[in-house]
């Protein structure tokens, strides 16, 4: 019964960090999405989508052994500096959509 547990622990384990990465990552999306939508780069939507990609790739390219992928990566870069402020006060707004689209990667 004890080994029992001790799955039942380390699946919950494995549950609790799949999630908190999920999380990581849809903060990541959500701040680096945010940066372009303040510098007036990107609507809301197409920045979701745009980083997702380029997150999408890097994990392609993590598993390419010639690394020819890893110079394929396309990062959207915000064209301006934008206030913190700002940039977190968007980031939140577009924390729903970027668990959304991390839930895809």
């Amino acid at each position: 019964m004890q080994g029992n547990n001790m799955s039942s622990g380390s699946k919950l384990a494995v549950e609790d960090a799949e999630e908190q990465h999920l999380e990581n990552t849809a903060l990541r999306i959500a701040n680096d999405a945010a940066k372009l939508v303040a510098a007036r780069d990107m609507d809301r939507a197409q920045a979701i989508h745009e980083v997702t990609e380029a997150m999408r790739q890097s994990n392609e390219a993590d598993d390419d052994v010639t690394g020819v992928l890893a110079t394929m990566i396309s990062v959207p870069k915000p064209s301006k500096a934008s206030p913190p402020e700002q940039v977190a006060a968007i980031a939140e707004e577009l924390l729903d959509a970027a668990r959304d689209a991390a839930d895809t990667l």
